[in-house]
C-alpha cells in the first residue's frame, strides 16, 4: 500500500501513466480494424466501464447520485459531450484526414487547455510554461512528421482536420472543467461521466447500424474491447482526474503530448514498425517540455 499511495500523490505519476494506457490504446485501435466498428467498439467501452465501476463501488455510486442529480448538466457535459465528444470525433475525422494531421491536431489540446483556463478563469500563464508548451508541440511536429520539414509544408487541410479541432476542443474544455471537479472520488465521478459518453455514443452507434456499417466484434475485437475498458478508460481516465487534482488542468493537459509519443514506441514493441532517430528526439523535446512547465509552476 505505500508504493501506491506514493504513485497515487505523484502527479507525475498518474499522469504519465495515463497517457502510457492512452498511447496502448492508439494500438489497440489500430489491431481493431475489421474485427470491431469503431463508433461500436467506443459505445461499448464505456458501458463496460460504467457496468463494472457500478458493480464495485455501487453503494458510493447511491450515495453520491443527490450530488450528481443536482448538477446533471455540469456532468453530462462532462461525460456526454466531453470525453464522448473527443473519441467520437476522433473515430470521424479518422476518416477523412491522415495520420500526420492528427497527430499535429491532438498536439494542440494543451494549448485549448491554457487558453480557455485564461479566458474563463484568468489562469496565469508562465513564460517557461509557455515555452514548455512550445517545445512539446515542436516534438508532436517532429514526431508525426518524420523528422521532415517537406511533410510539414506539405499539409493538406479538410473536413477531417475541422473535426479534429472540435475534438481538441471538447477534450480541452473536460480537462479545465476538471478542475471545478464535484466534490466525490475521482472513480465514482467517471462512473457517471461514463454514462454520459455511452449514451451519447449510442446514439451514433444507431446510426452507423442504419449505414450498414456495424461489425459485431470478433473474438480478437472482443479483447480489444475489454483491453480499451479497463486501461484506457477506467485506470487511464481515473489517474488524470487524479493529476488534475493534484496539479493543475494547464500542467496535466501538457501530459497529453506524451500520448503519440509513447504510441509510437509501443507499435515498435507490439506492431511490426521501426524505432527512428525522429522518435527519440521528438520524446526529448516533449520530456523538456513538461520539465520548463513544472519549473515555471514552482516559480510562479
Amino acid at each position: 500500500m505505500g508504493l501506491f499511495n506514493r504513485f497515487w500523490d505523484s502527479a507525475h505519476a498518474v499522469l504519465t501513466m495515463a497517457t502510457l494506457m492512452w498511447a496502448g490504446h492508439a494500438v489497440a485501435l489500430r489491431m481493431s480494424v475489421g474485427e470491431i466498428s469503431p463508433v461500436l467498439l467506443m459505445q461499448s467501452r464505456w458501458l463496460m466501464a460504467f457496468v463494472i465501476l457500478l458493480l464495485v463501488f455501487h453503494r458510493s455510486v447511491r450515495r453520491y447520485l443527490p450530488l450528481v442529480l443536482e448538477n446533471w448538466r455540469w456532468v453530462f457535459g462532462m461525460g456526454g459531450v466531453g470525453l464522448a465528444g473527443f473519441s467520437l470525433l476522433l473515430v470521424y475525422a479518422a476518416q477523412y484526414t491522415t495520420a500526420v494531421n492528427l497527430g499535429i491536431m491532438q498536439g494542440g489540446i494543451p494549448a485549448f487547455v491554457m487558453l480557455f483556463g485564461w479566458l474563463i478563469f484568468q489562469t496565469r500563464i508562465g513564460w517557461l510554461q509557455f515555452f514548455g508548451l512550445c517545445s512539446s508541440l515542436a516534438g508532436i511536429m517532429v514526431l508525426v512528421s518524420a523528422g521532415s520539414l517537406a511533410t510539414i509544408l506539405a499539409l493538406q487541410f479538410n473536413i477531417g482536420d475541422l473535426m479534429m479541432v472540435v475534438a481538441c476542443f471538447c477534450y480541452g474544455a473536460y480537462t479545465l472543467g476538471l478542475s471545478r471537479r464535484l466534490d466525490m472520488p475521482p472513480v465514482i465521478m467517471l462512473c457517471f461521466f461514463a454514462f454520459c459518453a455511452f449514451l451519447t455514443c449510442s446514439l451514433f452507434s444507431i446510426a452507423e447500424y442504419a449505414r450498414g456499417d456495424l461489425v459485431l466484434p470478433s473474438f480478437k475485437g472482443g479483447l480489444l474491447l475489454i483491453y480499451s475498458a479497463v486501461f484506457p478508460t477506467i485506470l487511464a481516465q481515473t489517474f488524470f482526474m487524479r493529476g488534475v487534482e493534484l496539479t493543475d488542468a494547464n500542467r496535466a493537459g501538457l501530459y497529453v503530448n506524451l500520448v503519440p509519443v509513447f504510441a509510437a514506441f509501443l507499435a515498435v514493441l507490439i506492431l511490426p514498425e521501426r524505432l527512428y532517430l525522429y522518435h527519440l528526439i521528438a520524446l526529448a523535446m516533449v520530456l523538456g517540455g513538461i520539465y520548463l512547465a513544472e519549473r515555471g509552476k514552482r516559480i510562479d
